[in-house]
């Protein structure tokens, strides 16, 4: 018997080789797929958003893309589902910091993201529900609210803490805050070209003319040289190559 055979009560022999059983899964291969779902939804919606266009924007064989998400609708759910993970643990590190300071850096970074290719998704997400209540609309329900109730919450606890005046709405006033965010950034003409201090000034100036008529004496710490913490999350990714 060879060395290289194993025994006949089935033991294997040291030095005994294993046959190739593939080539090992690309760890990569999710991240890409769903960076460019959003980057396809962002650009061309859900008429346009097709499997083709995301397998060959990330290069990714479509065999791949079919063993993990079977359709469109779960594709573009996963590739939400990822943002919105994003809001989530941003939110989390957030809890230590001081009220108004908290504000000032979920908005710098929820700009940051609207700044970049994912950010066209979101404001195309919140769109399209309406009209196809069935697919987008599930996706809308599961992703976009989510993120608008961390904000909410924030606002309420201000309000208890009397940090901002008893006849404030942490709703409307959460609107109004995460309205001001999708109209800049339908207004950036690059979405690559975001600077840091540039969305250090934006994020204190939306937080200032929406929250600062509603701040109390004991809220009232919005001063112009607070400087929110970086982005938590780096939600920039190189460019993927044209279609």
């Amino acid at each position: 018997m060879s060395q290289g055979d194993t025994t006949t009560a089935g033991a294997r022999v040291p030095g005994a080789h294993d046959a190739a059983v593939g080539r090992p899964r690309d760890p990569l291969v999710e991240p890409r797929a769903l960076s460019a779902a959003l980057d396809v939804y962002g650009r061309h919606g859900w008429s346009g958003f097709t499997m083709g266009r995301v397998t060959a924007l990330s290069r990714v064989g479509k065999s791949s893309i079919y063993r993990r998400w079977p359709g469109r609708e779960e594709l573009l759910a996963a590739a939400f589902d990822r943002v919105a993970v994003l809001f989530e643990l941003d939110d989390r590190q957030l809890r230590r910091l001081p009220f108004v300071e908290r504000l000032l850096t979920m908005t710098q970074h929820r700009l940051y993201t609207y700044s970049t290719p994912t950010g066209p998704a979101i404001i195309r997400l919140q769109v399209e529900h309406h009209a196809e209540p069935d697919t987008v609309g599930k996706i809308w329900n599961r992703t976009i609210p989510q993120s608008l109730v961390g904000l909410q919450r924030l606002l309420a606890e201000g309000r208890e803490r009397q940090l901002l005046r008893p006849e404030a709405s942490p709703k409307y006033l959460a609107d109004a805050l995460e309205g001001s965010m999708v109209m800049h950034a339908l207004g950036v003409h690059s979405p690559t070209d975001a600077s840091g201090s540039n969305l250090e000034a934006q994020a204190y100036a939306i937080v200032s003319q929406v929250l600062g008529l509603w701040l109390t004496q004991d809220g009232s710490q919005l001063r112009p040289e607070m400087v929110p913490i970086a982005p938590l999350i780096d939600t920039r990714r190189a460019p993927l190559p044209e279609e």
